[in-house]
């Protein structure tokens, strides 16, 4: 076994060990909570900010705003409208609507998995010990996005340090789905 396959079985193992401790009630609350939470509740109002500003009422509603605007006949106003102020109310509206949404969702999610009985207590621990090994596997993932995104003599060096490893990381690191999934997702339109 090459030192990658070493590293890979440390990781899962302690991945293994914190999902088995905190269980996935604790883990969700804190991978959605703070910051990371923000940042989720940004890609999620990204990818839905362009299927939200096509449907009908809602353009409605951005011609009626703008319609408004444009009768006050004010330099101000003219800037907003420039800047195209319907689209930000719209994407800080959707916004706030997804954080709280996903304020509830983990709320309830975690109070459900945290119930004091034998079964939930097993649910919650197997469903934690999945959690932490999928964050630990994505987490992989992204570092082997950045390194290919890096390339040069890092990427030969990372690429000939994993050649003919035991777990076939090698291929992983070759055919990486998140590289796929970033090349073939086409961003919403709301903004063009």
């Amino acid at each position: 076994m090459l030192l990658i396959d070493w590293i890979a079985v440390g990781v899962i193992g302690v991945s293994l060990l914190i999902g088995l401790l905190l269980g996935f009630g604790k883990l969700l609350k804190i991978f959605t909570g703070g910051i990371v939470g923000i940042i989720i509740s940004i890609v999620v109002t990204y990818f839905c900010l362009g299927i939200v500003s096509s449907w009908g009422f809602v353009q409605d509603i951005m011609a009626k705003l703008i319609g408004a605007m444009q009768n006050a006949n004010n330099g101000i106003v003219d800037f907003l409208i420039k800047i195209g102020i319907e689209k930000i109310i719209l994407a800080v509206g959707l916004f706030i609507i997804i954080q709280v949404i996903r304020i509830i969702l983990v709320s309830i999610i975690k109070s459900i998995v945290e119930i004091d009985n034998v079964v939930f207590k097993v649910i919650n621990k197997f469903f934690g010990v999945i959690f932490m090994v999928g964050i630990s596997c994505m987490v992989a993932l992204i570092v082997f996005h950045v390194i290919q995104l890096i390339g040069g003599g890092t990427l030969e060096s990372v690429r000939s340090g994993m050649e003919g490893s035991t777990f076939k990381i090698d291929w992983v690191f070759d055919h990486n789905p998140l590289q796929y999934i970033i090349q073939k997702v086409v961003p919403p339109t709301a903004f063009n």
